[in-house]
C-alpha cells in the first residue's frame, strides 16, 4: 500500500470491509490497533531561522544567520515533490531509493550567514584570526524517510564576499542593539561563486514512545565546504515518528522536515547530536578557492584542525499550526589554538531560534 493510502483512515477502512470477516478478525487481532488510526499530517511549512552566537557572548567565527525554509507537503515519491527545477531531482534520483514505505519531501532554503574574527573594532588585516566572510545562499533538498531511515540531497548555489552584504548586515543589527561597530570588513575575502553537494543517511538503531536513536553520516562537496561526517542522535520525550532537524550554519547540514506527525497532535520534546567531522576545505577557514590574490587567503597565519567534534542539543515544541525549535551547538576547536590571537575563541558556537507555520 502507499503512503498516501496509509495516511488516509478512510482508504484503510474501505479496504478493511471488503475483507471476508475471519480476515479482519484475523487482521484486528494480529495488529491490536483500531482501524481509524490518526492520519499523519502531511501539510507543508515555512520556517524562520535565526542564528547568534551572542547567547555564548562570543562573536566570532561563525556570528550569525538568517534563513527562510519552505518544506513540501509529503509525496508519495520522488517524481511527485513539486515545483523544483529538473537538474534538482536528476542529481538526487540516483541517491534516494524507491520504496513504497518511504515518504518523500523537498525543501528550499534562502539565506545569509556572516562570519567576523574576534576583534571587530579594528580597521587592521588580522592574519592570526578567521576572516570576515557573508555569503547569500540558495539550496535546493531532497530526501526519503520514514520512522526507520532517512536518505536526503541537497545542492547549493550562493555567493560569498562584498556582494552578499554581511557588511551592512552586521553594521544594521549593532546598530539596533548597540553592539560595537565591526570596522574591518574592507579585510574580507573576495567575492567567488559558492557550489556544494551534500548527501546525508540516518538509520534508527533504537525506537520506543519516549526515546530512540539514530547513527548518522554525512558527505559534502564544494568549494564552500569539502568534509565526512558521522555522528550519534538522539530524542527524549513526546516525539513524532522521523528524525529532528539539526540547524547547522550553512553547508554543514542538510535541511529537512523528516518528520510525520499525527493530525491535531501536539509534541514536546528534546534532543542531542554528537558528531565527528573531518573537514578537507572550508571557505570559512582556508580563504578563496577560486580567486586569487586575495591578503587573507594567501598570508594569514591560522592551522585550521582537520577534525572536529560537535554536541548540538535541542528542545522542540510544535502544535497541529506552529512550532519553536530552540538549539545550542557546541564545538570543538576548529582552529589551532597557538597560533590565535590571544582574545579568540578557537571554538565555533552559537545559538538558534526556528519558528515555523505549517499550512
Amino acid at each position: 500500500m502507499t503512503p498516501a493510502a496509509r495516511r488516509d483512515p478512510e482508504t484503510w477502512q474501505a479496504r478493511y470491509y471488503t475483507l471476508k470477516p475471519i480476515t479482519r478478525l484475523v487482521l484486528f487481532s494480529a495488529t491490536a490497533l483500531p482501524v481509524t488510526a490518526h492520519a499523519i499530517d502531511d501539510q507543508a511549512s515555512f520556517q524562520l531561522e535565526l542564528a547568534n552566537d551572542v547567547v555564548l557572548s562570543s562573536d566570532n567565527q561563525f556570528t550569525n544567520g538568517v534563513a527562510i525554509h519552505h518544506h513540501s507537503r509529503l509525496a508519495d515519491s520522488l517524481h511527485d515533490t513539486g515545483g523544483t527545477l529538473a537538474f534538482g531531482k536528476v542529481l538526487a534520483g540516483p541517491l534516494l531509493p524507491r520504496s513504497g514505505d518511504l515518504y518523500y519531501r523537498e525543501t528550499w532554503v534562502f539565506g545569509q550567514s556572516i562570519q567576523t574574527p574576534d576583534d571587530i573594532e579594528t580597521s587592521e588585516l588580522i592574519l592570526n584570526d578567521v576572516p570576515y566572510a557573508g555569503g547569500l545562499f540558495w539550496s535546493n533538498g531532497f530526501y526519503a524517510f520514514n520512522d526507520e531511515r532517512f536518505y536526503g540531497f541537497q545542492w547549493l548555489l550562493g555567493w560569498g564576499g562584498s556582494d552578499a552584504h554581511a557588511e551592512a548586515t552586521q553594521k544594521g543589527v549593532h546598530t539596533i542593539l548597540g553592539g560595537d561597530n565591526p570596522r574591518g570588513w574592507s579585510n574580507q575575502l573576495d567575492s567567488e561563486p559558492l557550489l556544494n553537494l551534500h548527501y546525508a543517511i540516518r538509520q534508527k538503531v533504537f525506537n520506543k514512545n519516549h526515546v530512540d536513536a539514530s547513527v548518522t553520516g554525512d558527505l559534502a562537496l564544494g568549494n564552500m565546504l569539502t568534509f565526512a561526517q558521522t555522528g550519534l542522535e538522539f530524542r527524549l520525550g513526546k516525539k513524532p515518528p522521523g528524525f529532528a532537524y539539526v540547524p547547522d550554519p550553512p553547508g554543514r547540514g542538510l535541511d529537512s522536515d523528516a518528520t510525520l506527525r499525527a493530525d491535531g497532535a501536539r509534541y514536546i520534546y528534546g534532543s542531542a547530536t554528537v558528531r565527528l567531522t573531518g573537514t578537507l576545505h572550508s571557505i570559512a577557514l582556508d580563504g578563496n578557492l577560486l580567486r586569487n590574490g586575495n591578503e587573507w587567503t594567501e598570508q594569514n597565519a591560522i592551522e585550521p584542525e582537520t577534525w572536529t567534534r560537535q554536541l548540538i542539543l535541542g528542545l522542540h515544541y510544535t502544535t497541529p499550526r506552529w512550532g519553536a525549535h530552540a538549539t545550542l551547538w557546541l564545538s570543538s576547536e576548529s582552529v589551532d589554538e597557538s597560533n590565535l590571537a590571544a582574545s579568540e575563541d578557537p571554538r565555533n558556537s552559537f545559538g538558534s531560534l526556528l519558528l515555523e507555520y505549517r499550512f
